[in-house]
């Protein structure tokens, strides 16, 4: 009479057991259902920006950037200078004066507010070494400092998943025109401050007798145009470097979200660095401000490969839509 009992104890148990687990299985199905149609609702509440999200990730993570970008920063700590080098004396064609040079120096500093001691050495010695540098010179600089933007063109046309690859040729001639335009971009941020400079020196008013120099308004102004001058690299990055037809409109959104996001991100390792939370120099030495520049590069170019992913996921959402529509 013992073993009857035990067996409907375990049929019981095993009745209740099923009858909890065909429960779960209801109610996640239940919730995965809820989930899907609230994110259904929110995707065309936005425009299908959840979509576009999603496909981004997707295509982020199967592109491996994040390795990607590990190489990139690799390449890059090993061509920042010579490529600083390069940019400085092919521009003093015409950045003459002492004025701009150390504007120049400012702008790369506050571009790469990691690590500036270092990076304003070797500035330093960048202009005082310009007059030197001839022209074969100056093609081995440029040639050791385009290595880290063929990388990153070769991860940039990754994303677009109908470009074609280019040839190791094709990408460097690529990767040169790239820092030519660095060089045009720089002459014009010159330019534009010192004409900006120039405007606030006529005391122009604003409105009524609000002055034009020294108001909070002009501070603003000419604190965004490095800003301005990254979303136009980056804009056009995501325009001209895929080996395919890409619209501005699809750079254009990758570009805005990238330069939104370095800010915050750059701010943020800014902070972290100074908060205490992290002692680099107590873990590497001497090394530490290395590492942090690498890692700062890392973090950058991680945001800079998303923005591609994001170029090309808008594009393919516009044409999904163009084709249901």
């Amino acid at each position: 009479s013992m073993f009857p009992t035990k067996r409907s104890s375990f049929q019981r148990m095993s009745e209740w057991t099923s009858k909890w687990v065909g429960r779960s299985k209801y109610v996640n199905h239940r919730l995965q259902t809820r989930a899907e149609t609230v994110y259904r609702w929110l995707d065309r509440l936005t425009g299908g920006t959840l979509s576009v999200l999603q496909d981004t990730f997707q295509h982020f993570d199967r592109a491996r950037a994040g390795e990607a970008a590990a190489s990139i920063a690799f390449y890059a700590f090993f061509s920042l200078f010579p490529l600083l080098l390069a940019i400085i004396v092919a521009g003093s064609v015409v950045l003459q004066s002492e004025q701009v040079q150390a504007w120049v120096l400012g702008l790369v500093t506050e571009a790469i507010p990691v690590a500036q001691s270092l990076i304003e050495r070797n500035i330093e010695t960048v202009l005082r070494l310009r007059g030197t540098v001839g022209i074969v010179a100056l093609m081995g600089l440029l040639w050791s400092g385009s290595g880290a933007l063929t990388v990153l063109v070769r991860n940039i046309n990754l994303a677009w998943m109908n470009a074609q690859p280019r040839s190791f040729v094709a990408v460097r001639l690529l990767a040169l025109r790239m820092v030519a335009a660095l060089v045009a971009l720089l002459v014009l941020a010159s330019v534009s401050n010192t004409v900006l400079n120039m405007l606030a020196r006529l005391s122009i008013p604003l409105w009524e007798r609000l002055p034009l120099d020294g108001s909070s308004i002009w501070a603003a102004l000419l604190s965004s145009i490095p800003r301005l001058l990254i979303f136009l690299a980056l804009w056009g990055l995501y325009w001209w470097v895929p080996n395919t037809k890409v619209r501005w409109s699809d750079a254009f959104w990758g570009a805005l979200v990238v330069t939104l996001a370095g800010e915050v991100v750059t701010n943020g390792f800014t902070w972290y660095l100074s908060s205490g939370l992290v002692h680099y120099e107590l873990i590497y030495g001497s090394l530490g401000t290395v590492v942090a520049l690498m890692l700062w590069i890392y973090i950058q170019t991680l945001v800079i490969l998303f923005g591609a992913h994001l170029s090309a996921a808008v594009g393919r959402h516009k044409d999904r839509k163009r084709k249901d529509g």
